[in-house]
């Protein structure tokens, strides 16, 4: 008997394995977390019950992104930074239409705070690990 044929089964289960963790490392790679605009965020009572952002915060890992979704009725922005003291120069959407949406992928860790810069009440944090 060959010694390499009685062990090739063992490689068809290496394979699969092998396989299996790259799609899992792959999938972690591209994940994405979602954030709604609903339409109360151009009501600056929102601010009081955190609900400006669905959800407020979100914790990603390094290389994922966030997408922003206006569900809204009014155009907003994703800007990073605070209405204190402004755009931090992260990343800032634009115009964010009715319908539209933003994406942005985050390579550092760190605490990422953002707002609407039309609507400065709309406040929310990304948080990086």
């Amino acid at each position: 008997m060959n010694h390499k044929s009685k062990y090739a089964w063992m490689k068809i289960p290496a394979f699969v394995m092998a396989a299996a963790v790259f799609v899992l490392i792959s999938q972690n790679a591209y994940a994405e977390a979602q954030v709604a605009i609903p339409a109360e965020a151009a009501d600056p009572s929102c601010a009081e019950g955190g609900s400006c952002f669905l959800p407020s915060e979100v914790t990603i890992g390094i290389g994922e992104t966030v997408t922003w979704s206006n569900d809204g009725t009014t155009i907003h922005t994703v800007t990073s930074g605070n209405p204190s003291d402004g755009f931090d120069g992260s990343f800032d959407s634009g115009i964010i239409m009715t319908g539209e949406t933003f994406s942005h992928t985050f390579t550092e860790v760190g605490q990422f705070d953002y707002y609407c810069q039309i609507h400065p009440w709309m406040q929310g944090t990304v948080i990086v690990v």
